[in-house]
């Protein structure tokens, strides 16, 4: 059972996918809620509006700003920061520029996938990317910040220990969809109980650390650089984990019941109880009129 791949299961093994709870979380949160902004095939005027403000505030606005605030603090004075950079910045003006035209690129290669009921897979797959390339900027901010205290080797291991836990992560993740659609899952998983107690705890940790800086701030408890130092490499650490549980638990099953409604869409639509309109578009109806004539 567990060579079975998880790109090769018959329609109603696919359909087990639906037993999945991160999934029904991003179809009731995300899937659901973007579905109505498409009309006929077609976004409405109202998100190509909204997508278009997200455009300038997200990949724009916001990783423009975090160049922004990189470059000024390599340009102050060392002894205005309270914590030390690096001499040679790692986000530049190039790397931006970079990771915009590649974002921007995957822009255009989704406009091949035009199918209504992958539209909204599709948009939230630029949203994705966008929090990747925000994830990219935020780590090269922090090996800047990290580099004067912190030896090469050590920030390699770190990436090293992140990269060792993506994968158990994703191994874990994988053998729990494939016992999913290929066998029988009776309780929570093991992969269930992980992901809860990385909630409960994690969000414990986060409440915690906000109560102490509240005290801090209140009786003016001036923390030490080291103190501080610390503090941001284990948000740092967090962060990044916590982006990586996003992608595998929440994102590898939403996309890949996507890549069945791909494989198997006469079988989705009719599951669904979806007219040939409302799964296909008229633009893709007039130049595959052998759909209408079944």
């Amino acid at each position: 059972m567990s060579k079975q791949s998880l790109f090769k299961a018959s329609f109603e093994e696919s359909l087990n996918l639906e037993d999945d709870g991160f999934l029904q979380y991003q179809k009731r949160d995300i899937f659901y809620k973007s579905e109505k902004y498409y009309k006929k095939g077609k976004p409405t005027i109202v998100l190509r509006i909204q997508s278009f403000i997200l455009f300038l505030i997200g990949p724009i606005g916001i990783n423009f700003m975090i160049l922004v605030f990189s470059l000024s603090l390599h340009d102050s004075d060392p002894k205005d920061l309270r914590l030390p950079v690096s001499q040679y910045p790692l986000l530049t003006v190039e790397v931006y520029l970079i990771c915009l035209l590649i974002w921007l690129l995957l822009v255009l290669v989704g406009k091949f996938f035009r199918r209504p009921y992958i539209l909204p897979y599709r948009s939230h797959f630029h949203v994705i990317t966008f929090l990747v390339w925000l994830s990219l900027e935020f780590n090269l901010l922090a090996i800047d910040i990290s580099l004067p205290t912190l030896s090469v080797w050590l920030i390699t291991a770190i990436f090293v220990l992140l990269s060792v836990l993506a994968y158990l992560m994703f191994t874990l993740e994988t053998k729990s969809l494939r016992k999913l659609m290929y066998g029988i899952v009776s309780g929570s998983t093991l992969r269930d109980r992980i992901v809860n107690k990385i909630a409960v705890y994690g969000m414990g940790l986060l409440g915690i650390g906000v109560i102490i800086n509240l005290i801090f701030k209140i009786f003016s408890i001036n923390l030490s650089t080291s103190i501080e130092g610390l503090g941001l490499f284990l948000m740092w650490i967090i962060l990044n984990l916590a982006v990586i549980a996003m992608l595998i638990f929440l994102e590898l099953p939403y996309y890949l019941q996507a890549y069945y409604k791909w494989k198997y869409p006469e079988d989705y639509r009719e599951w669904e109880g979806k007219s040939l309109e409302e799964w296909y578009g008229k633009r893709y109806l007039k130049k595959h009129k052998e759909l209408l004539q079944k």
